[in-house]
């Protein structure tokens, strides 16, 4: 068993990524091994990502909030705790607002 502590600071999202107050803590970075990474993404009321794609996918699990999620060409959803989202179609995520989301 390999046990790997995270020994990161929580940071901001990058500008040119989001817009409004983003902050990510980074659970698992990608490595020789894998390229599987993952990361907790906290959004304040309004924040979204920008228009973005994933050339492997994305999923997304909601853990706490209210978001919305809009798939290009698509409807803007609704997205609540216990919600899954996978796509590697272009997409935009945010949240709701007056909530925030994880």
């Amino acid at each position: 068993m390999q046990i790997t502590k995270n020994s990161l600071e929580t940071n901001p999202g990058p500008g040119d990524w989001f817009t409004g107050a983003v902050y990510i803590d980074t659970i698992a970075s990608p490595s020789q091994e894998s390229r599987v990474g993952a990361a907790s993404v906290h959004f304040t009321p309004t924040a979204r990502t920008a228009w973005h794609t994933h050339p492997h996918g994305q999923t997304i699990w909601v853990t706490e909030g209210v978001g919305l999620c809009q798939r290009e060409g698509g409807p803007v959803e609704v997205i609540r705790p216990a919600t899954a989202s996978s796509s590697n179609r272009a997409r935009t995520t945010g949240t709701a607002p007056r909530r925030r989301g994880s």
